[in-house]
């Protein structure tokens, strides 16, 4: 009995492996990308951001202004300190008609779906 169940919790185990695994998110691609914008104040972009990315610090109060001189041919992805700080610059880009638009979440998020490095 006892091999049963330790037969058995090492099959679910390897299924909620598999299982976790297979959803975990891939890269994103960078064909196409216009720009990546974050979101986050110049003290945290300058400690540490997404290589490639612009500061856009979504708190100054000025991120219409600045927005507007990106392309709108082309994905735009944004992240920020909390993903509704990304999702609120997100809403601010599609009201300007950026087409293309993606919420990457917080700065960890981003690392995590983006094939770039960090820039410390």
């Amino acid at each position: 009995m006892k091999k049963l169940q330790a037969s058995l919790a090492a099959l679910v185990a390897i299924v909620l492996l598999t299982t976790l695994s297979a959803c975990a998110p891939g890269k994103l691609s960078m064909d196409n990308v216009t720009a990546i914008i974050d979101t986050r104040t110049a003290e945290a972009f300058n400690t540490s951001h997404i290589v490639g990315a612009v500061n856009i610090d979504i708190e100054l109060g000025d991120f219409i202004v600045t927005a507007v001189s990106i392309k709108k041919e082309g994905a735009v992805y944004i992240y920020g300190e909390t993903p509704e700080q990304a999702a609120l610059a997100v809403e601010y880009m599609r009201d300007l008609g950026y087409p293309n638009v993606v919420n990457l979440g917080n700065f960890a998020d981003a690392q995590n779906v983006l094939p770039l490095g960090v820039n410390p």
